[in-house]
């Protein structure tokens, strides 16, 4: 379904309540399909967002030949599934499909990389918060056009 502005501040409010985990899927040049998954992903209010390009070697090679990606929102808190459960009814979705077109990899800028150390200071005390988050030198831009709830049978819940 296409992404109109109402449901686009739906879905970034989502994406922001959601335990989640994120993945990217792209295509390689002779069409194998690969999943990656991603933690640092960010949406904006004008239906795009970026992610920081950090250990992405093959889905980096992926978008710079086929710029085409799906990502996957996907609802893993215990506490959701187990109310779901019990209710035979998700309140919320238990999953969001995003299409989009990656950019190519740029420079973060300096408001981009704390954005993301905002969203993950609670980590920084952590041993290996340096070791994944020391180096946010590049980002990529997605724009997104279309979304699609994830299906769960009776249980499915519209945004």
């Amino acid at each position: 379904m296409k992404i109109t502005e109402n449901k686009w501040k739906e879905i970034v409010g989502y994406y922001e309540e959601l335990k989640q985990t994120s993945m990217i899927g792209s295509v390689n040049s002779t069409g194998q399909p690969n999943i990656t998954p991603i933690g640092t992903l960010l949406l904006r209010d004008d239906c795009s967002g970026f992610y920081f390009d950090l250990f992405t070697k093959e889905l980096s090679d992926n978008l710079d030949q086929n710029n085409n990606v799906c990502i996957l929102l996907v609802q893993t808190g215990k506490l959701f599934w187990f109310k779901s459960l019990l209710a035979d009814k998700c309140k919320t979705p238990s999953g969001i499909k995003l299409i989009g077109s990656a950019g190519s990899k740029r420079k973060a800028s300096e408001e981009e990389i704390e954005l993301l150390r905002n969203k993950i200071k609670y980590l920084k005390a952590l041993k290996g918060y340096n070791t994944i988050f020391g180096d946010l030198s590049y980002v990529r831009d997605i724009n997104f056009t279309d979304y699609f709830i994830i299906n769960t049978g009776k249980m499915t819940c519209k945004l």
